[in-house]
């Protein structure tokens, strides 16, 4: 298993001026830590612990602690309450309110991937210190399978809506507060642009 060097979770491939852009980027930056935990177990049914795997443990530990909790808060805090009070001042039906159910199934979901992240983290951190953790093969699948899941209903279903039902005002209060939330100042974005 080759070594995972350092990546910096605080900054996003787009701006926070774009902040649906940066929110799906991290959709596709989830996805490969996940494909990242799997090859870990699979790395682990027919080896021993070694250096190379605790980089790898401490690297997607670290990354689901931040880089995915940030993201998270990106929609608790933020998207969806946003997107939630536009469907109720700009649209009703059918569909204002499959996307408004959704939202909430979707909040749930953060409830149980907390708990299943809980104990992978466990696993995770005893890699970390040498020690074989026993993957549960289910485990490790839920967790991938559960996201995936997750990641596929909020691209074709809420980003859409947030695309339609948000303004240029609301993007620019979303991007302040993802950015806010990373530590970036939105002043010195602001200078650092061209």
């Amino acid at each position: 298993m080759s070594a995972v060097s350092f990546i910096d979770f605080r900054t996003p491939a787009s701006g926070f001026e774009q902040p649906i852009e940066i929110w799906q980027a991290t959709h596709t930056r989830i996805a490969r830590m996940n494909n990242m935990l799997q090859r870990l177990a699979d790395f682990l049914k027919k080896n021993p612990v070694d250096t190379n795997a605790g980089v790898t443990a401490a690297s997607l530990r670290r990354y689901f602690d931040e880089a995915a909790r940030r993201h998270h808060e990106d929609e608790e805090l933020d998207l969806f309450p946003r997107l939630l009070s536009r469907l109720n001042q700009q649209s009703s039906g059918p569909a204002a309110e499959h996307v408004g159910a959704t939202i909430h199934a979707l909040l749930a979901d953060h409830e149980e991937m907390h708990d299943l992240w809980a104990t992978l983290r466990a696993q995770l951190l005893l890699i970390e210190a040498g020690k074989d953790p026993g993957f549960d093969d289910a485990q490790v699948m839920l967790f991938v399978t559960r996201y995936r899941a997750h990641m596929e209903i909020e691209d074709n279903e809420i980003a859409p809506a947030l695309k339609r039902m948000l303004d240029a005002r609301d993007l620019q209060e979303i991007g302040r507060a993802m950015a806010a939330r990373r530590g970036v100042e939105w002043e010195e974005l602001a200078a650092a642009r061209p």
